[in-house]
């Protein structure tokens, strides 16, 4: 199991950018089964912002196609809790991170997970996290 970061969500949804094909090819794969992937819960939102605020799509519409990914049987969504917000904190300590990555990095670390399918480079700075990039795969 991998995480997913919200960039790539972005990039899947976003047809005009640069990054769509491979980020929307990796998605594609998650969604027939042939990967699994857990998301942390702030993703979500992070995307929202991103796809709404700076990117200026239809808010009903971003909300119908998050919503369609969170319904995916191949997608576990991971919660955010205390634990993972002290976690969190120590990451961004000792990393150097943002607070939105090193949430997103605890929220996978607490379950496990050490692979993360992002195109955000901060994620390198994490050494109990492997950065996959969908985007420099090709």
């Amino acid at each position: 199991m991998k995480g997913i970061d919200s960039n790539i969500i972005v990039y899947a949804l976003n047809k005009d950018l640069p990054e769509h094909v491979p980020c929307k090819s990796l998605l594609k794969e998650v969604a027939k089964g042939s990967k699994t992937a857990s998301i942390p819960a702030i993703v979500f939102m992070e995307s929202y912002h991103a796809l709404v605020r700076v990117y200026k799509y239809n808010e009903k519409d971003v909300k119908e196609r998050l919503i369609s990914i969170i319904d995916s049987e191949n997608i576990r969504i991971l919660n955010i809790t205390i634990s993972s917000i002290l976690l969190a904190f120590e990451i961004a300590e000792e990393y150097r991170t943002g607070g939105r990555d090193s949430l997103i990095a605890a929220c996978l670390l607490e379950n496990n997970i050490e692979e993360i399918y992002s195109h955000d480079k901060d994620f390198d700075k994490i050494k109990k996290i492997t950065r996959l990039d969908p985007i420099n795969e090709n």
